[in-house]
């Protein structure tokens, strides 16, 4: 069993994201589990990615992956990308929505806002479980394969579509969303995080803090029109995806950042 896991540990790894996280959701409409059902499904990248490690590599790789969360000796440089990158593309985009007349701060709720920044660090919580497994577990086997730009592009996607659920039932968290935006804007977004990821020496606290950082920078976009806010945040990420890969190549590596190993399928 131990060498059949490990010969398609990557689709295993995926194959159980999507059931974890979609049975999650499932569960989510019985009376019971209504609460919980959706925390319980966001557990479902990690513990995926523990349980395949776990039988096919053993607990020195389940140590290894762990450790990725807390390497945190990365630079400034790179906090401030992480942190504040999010920041600025939201109010670029926000400015640019004013400047055409349909942004308005009236639409964002401040009393909401001001009620849960008590909590928001549970973002980053959130945030690291998922990225444990999308990015600690999954992208370095898939760099393995191919090219930053290819495999990073295959992993938005797939990341997007472990979502979908989320904006195609209605009545969910992101039904308002429009597939398309929302998919593409996720796929670039991975872009960035392979570029944070590659050029941290593999830091899943680095993909994690910029993760939580666009959760907490949907605000900034709320203020613009409805109609066009999934467009506008599908503009800025691919903006952003196209000037990194411009500037870092299809490695996504600076020439005097050293690159991280990519571990093998």
């Amino acid at each position: 069993m131990r060498r059949l896991v490990k010969e398609n540990s990557l689709l295993l790894y995926f194959v159980l994201a999507f059931a974890w996280f979609w049975g999650g959701i499932a569960l989510d409409y019985t009376k019971l589990l209504h609460f919980w059902s959706l925390m319980l499904g966001a557990l479902a990248p990690t513990i995926s990615a523990l349980a395949v490690i776990g039988i096919s590599e053993g607990e020195d790789a389940l140590r290894e992956l762990v450790r990725c969360l807390w390497k945190w000796r990365v630079g400034w440089k790179w906090y401030g990308i992480a942190l504040g990158l999010p920041i600025a593309e939201g109010l670029i985009a926000a400015g640019i929505a004013s400047s055409l007349g349909i942004f308005k701060l009236a639409r964002i709720n401040l009393d909401m806002l001001r009620a849960t920044l008590p909590a928001f660090w549970t973002v980053f919580l959130f945030a690291a479980i998922e990225e444990l497994g999308w990015r600690g577990y999954a992208l370095p086997r898939l760099l393995a394969l191919y090219n930053a730009v290819v495999a990073s592009l295959f992993l938005g996607t797939i990341h997007a579509v472990w979502h979908w659920p989320l904006v195609l039932l209605p009545h969910s968290y992101l039904s308002d969303v429009p597939l398309v935006p929302f998919t593409v804007s996720i796929a670039a977004e991975a872009i960035v995080l392979t570029w944070i990821f590659r050029n941290t020496g593999g830091s899943v606290l680095m993909a994690a803090l910029f993760h939580g950082m666009i959760n907490l920078s949907f605000p900034l976009f709320d203020g613009i029109d409805p109609r066009w806010m999934p467009w506008f945040k599908f503009s800025i990420d691919v903006a952003a995806a196209i000037i990194i890969v411009s500037l870092a190549g299809t490695n996504l590596v600076w020439k005097r950042t050293p690159r991280v190993e990519t571990a093998s399928a």
